[in-house]
């Protein structure tokens, strides 16, 4: 009996934390629209429900999908794993009908209302597959891979696929083709423990400015809420219910007296800061559709005009210093934030670089660099005019090329800058190398620019922090900058690069 007790309490302490994470996504994801406990909406994939306030690209099929369905499994014995023959056992789950044939009972429900390929359903656990299973060698990402249906009915795949056809056709008869598009849909999130969950959550509660779990006792408060709410009829929430919900049990982290928030928008994205943590945010998203502008012309006049007046307003002197600055914006824009600072505005800023739910501050210190941190090329005579090239998180030549043939730069100097460490999301590794990396690159520059360049025309791959950085270090290295954005998925322009903010603006 007690073991019983012990067990289900770990499993409903394991809806409870997953179900925070969908929270605090919803908190700090603009795509997330509400996110429900216990939910109605369909059967046995009703742990926790996911609506999106936009279709949100799945990233393995290119699906636009609008909802996802979790069902979670916490399981205390260890040793065991998920099989294709666990799938279809019902005493996997303690149940008089199996896994495999109550994920298509919730499929076929679903389905009456939403397109197939609109919708994912979730298995999560803290049991991970057998290696060896079938189902095991040809699931990547989470999800079946279409060598699964490859080989012929002789074979090994082919014989578990006849197994689970006549396992779910007991009632009705289903084709290949029907199992195909319902496995679709499935995907299998696997081998997270409760302490895998708990770490997840202190990166989303940092984000998303909430108390932390303390280490130093034994009770989670939040294992705990979800099944109290739910007690009280609450249990679907859209950001505007969970606020409440952080008012009303206080769940908010104290506001800090030491440092401001500030952050600019110009996109929606997966992971931000809360805007009611900021002291000042601009949000800019009314110029663009998606990534891109609506209109050309507001990067020349509307886009900057906002961005000065929002940077140089002397309220940003009022608050407590320093300002932690968080970019959800084009690199462009954060490297015009970062040219309009200079020592005269009394104002610390701290740019801060996010990477995957979490954050860090990218301070520079006192430690300076005694080697070389840039690998700088140079081609061609340089005039009144070049082209610089910046590649720190990716190399940028391939796509930069065809934009400078098909639009007259291509007789232009040009200088190609990367770090002597490598390229990749890992090349920066701290704040201070970010900052040595700014004022390395500018002196440079500064030395091999001849007085009669007038114009650099920037095209960057770099994180967006240090994007702030090199503005605030290349001001005034010539007399205009032209910066270009990165149409990274060649959706509207076929050249890749288009030309964005142009420094100094003018009013």
């Amino acid at each position: 009996m007690a073991k019983a007790i012990i067990a289900r309490r770990k499993g409903d302490e394991y809806q409870a934390r997953f179900f925070w994470l969908k929270l605090l996504e919803l908190r700090t994801d603009d795509h997330i629209e509400s996110v429900t406990f216990e939910s109605d909406e369909a059967p046995f994939v009703d742990d926790v429900v996911v609506s999106y306030s936009e279709p949100t690209k799945d990233r393995l099929t290119g699906e636009q999908v609008v909802q996802d369905f979790f069902q979670c499994k916490y399981h205390m014995k260890p040793g065991k794993a998920f099989t294709y023959k666990n799938l279809i056992d019902p005493d996997f789950i303690y149940s008089k009908t199996s896994m495999l044939k109550r994920l298509y009972q919730a499929y076929l429900r679903i389905s009456e209302k939403l397109d197939a390929d609109t919708f994912r359903l979730y298995i999560v656990s803290s049991w991970s597959w057998n290696p060896e299973d079938v189902l095991a060698k040809h699931c990547h990402e989470e999800m079946l891979t279409s060598t699964f249906y490859e080989r012929g009915s002789r074979t090994e795949e082919g014989k578990v696929r006849l197994e689970l056809l006549g396992h779910l056709s007991e009632s009705e008869p289903i084709s290949e083709e029907e199992l195909r598009a319902f496995l679709s849909t499935v995907r299998f999130m696997l081998g997270k423990n409760l302490t895998d969950l708990e770490r997840e959550m202190r990166l989303l509660l940092k984000l998303a400015g909430l108390q932390p779990i303390d280490p130093a006792v034994t009770h989670i408060v939040y294992d705990d809420l979800p099944w109290k709410l739910f007690g009280q009829g609450q249990h679907s929430f859209d950001k505007e219910a969970f606020d409440r919900v952080i008012n009303d049990e206080k769940l908010k982290a104290p506001p800090s007296t030491e440092h401001s928030e500030i952050s600019i928008q110009s996109f929606s994205q997966f992971a931000r800061r809360p805007r009611d943590l900021q002291a000042a945010h601009l949000d800019l998203r009314q110029f663009f559709d998606g990534r891109f502008p609506k209109d050309e012309s507001y990067w020349k006049k509307d886009i900057p005009e906002q961005i000065s007046a929002f940077m140089l307003n002397e309220k940003l002197i009022e608050l407590p210093q320093p300002i932690h600055f968080f970019f959800d914006c084009h690199l462009g824009i954060a490297f015009l934030a970062g040219s309009m600072i200079s020592l005269k505005h009394s104002i610390e800023i701290i740019p801060t670089q996010k990477k995957g739910n979490d954050y860090t501050l990218w301070k520079p210190d006192s430690t300076n660099a005694d080697i070389s941190l840039w690998n700088i090329q140079t081609a061609g005579k340089i005039g009144e005019e070049l082209v610089v090239a910046i590649s720190v998180t990716h190399e940028i030549q391939k796509h930069m090329e065809p934009y400078r043939q098909a639009n007259a730069l291509n007789n232009l100097s040009q200088i190609v800058a990367s770090p002597t460490g490598g390229l990749g999301h890992h090349a920066i590794s701290d704040g201070n190398h970010a900052w040595q990396l700014g004022y390395q690159l500018a002196k440079q520059l500064r030395e091999i620019l001849p007085n009669t360049c007038r114009k650099i025309h920037l095209f960057f791959a770099v994180p967006v922090a240090l994007g702030y950085i090199l503005g605030h270090m290349l001001r005034h290295i010539v007399p205009v900058i032209q910066l270009y954005e990165h149409d990274f998925e060649g959706l509207r322009y076929k050249d890749r690069y288009y030309p964005s903010l142009q420094i100094p603006y003018q009013p």
